[in-house]
């Protein structure tokens, strides 16, 4: 998998939109573009093709300050995905699962970004990301770092840290930059645009990270991914489909909110080890500490906060279906 370098913006590119990016780049792309003072923001976009807000917010400002407050590095990713509009195609690998002991054609995308930018300073680096379900606006950090708590809050109030996965672009700055990725909303929203362009200003116009507002940062630590098992047949209850395995689609609605045990999760004739897959830091099954069945019901055994709960199937089988967190203290 190539990566192409630039040392400036090509013509005309600000003109397209992500489905069409296409037109004038033949895959990952790293932009250098001179501003007026070093060192270099690190920005990323479409990682997951159909994730446009972080582009549009991008183009958009570039359009209106051509010669940034300070100069970037920008990263182009997954413009194939981009033009089918999806999270990535058959057959691709996850762009933000590759940047630690991949193989094959993501390893060499992985070395191929590190190593262009191995001889470069930093200031920070920024990942732009849409999720899906209803999330508030938050940000993620792989360490807790003091700079990296102030670059989340001056994106949200809310922030997540996070320990794996540790495959991700922002977890292969940690410890060279201040680093953060950030959830925008939902694709097609035009706030989430706005959001991402109103973070790219701030993020350019500081001269230093100020430190996080410890009294409002609302900080979560992720403690497990939950996986829908590979052989399961489910559906949402809410919708128009029925399964043998039927998710409560209403927690979508309660991401970032306290879920006390024995709220529902869904219902099954099955046994739970056929159903769910709960999985910690460690990549440990746990799946007994959160879940029991009674009955056909299966309900949480523990208190949890939800996120990035979804009830889009793809995204279900391709990555997963929520993340389990609990509140932390700064």
């Amino acid at each position: 998998m190539p990566l192409d370098i630039y040392p400036h913006l090509p013509e005309g590119l600000l003109d397209l939109p992500a489905d069409r990016l296409v037109e004038q780049l033949a895959g990952p792309t790293l932009i250098h573009i001179d501003g007026a003072t070093e060192p270099e923001l690190f920005v990323s976009v479409l990682l997951h093709g159909n994730e446009t807000s972080g582009w549009e917010g991008l183009r958009r400002y570039l359009r209106d300050h051509p010669f940034p407050l300070r100069s970037l590095s920008v990263f182009i990713a997954n413009v194939h995905a981009a033009a089918d509009r999806q999270r990535v195609l058959p057959g691709q690998q996850d762009f933000n699962r590759i940047w630690r002991n991949a193989n094959g054609a993501g390893a060499e995308l992985a070395d191929a970004l590190l190593g262009a930018i191995a001889d470069r300073d930093y200031f920070a680096s920024i990942d732009l990301h849409n999720n899906t379900g209803h999330n508030p606006f938050y940000a993620v950090v792989t360490d807790l770092d003091a700079t990296n708590l102030g670059l989340a809050y001056e994106f949200s109030d809310k922030a997540v840290y996070v320990r794996e996965p540790d495959t991700t672009l922002t977890n292969a700055f940690s410890g060279r930059c201040p680093a953060v990725a950030v959830e925008l909303g939902p694709v097609g929203d035009p706030r989430c645009d706005d959001r991402a362009y109103d973070y790219i200003k701030r993020c350019v116009a500081l001269d230093v990270i100020p430190e996080a507002d410890s009294d409002r940062l609302n900080l979560y630590e992720s403690l497990a991914r939950v996986h829908v098992a590979d052989e399961a047949v489910f559906a949402f209850t809410g919708g128009e489909e029925s399964a043998p395995f039927m998710l409560t689609g209403g927690v979508e609605a309660v991401n970032f909110h306290d879920l006390k045990a024995g709220t529902p999760f869904g219902s099954s004739q099955l046994p739970l080890s056929d159903l769910l897959r709960v999985l910690n830091t460690d990549h440990q099954d746990v799946t007994g500490e959160y879940f029991l069945k009674e009955g056909t019901e299966i309900v949480l055994r523990r208190d949890i906060v939800p996120a990035m709960y979804t009830t889009d199937p793809f995204v279900v089988r391709q990555d997963c279906l929520c993340y389990f967190m609990s509140r932390m203290q700064l």
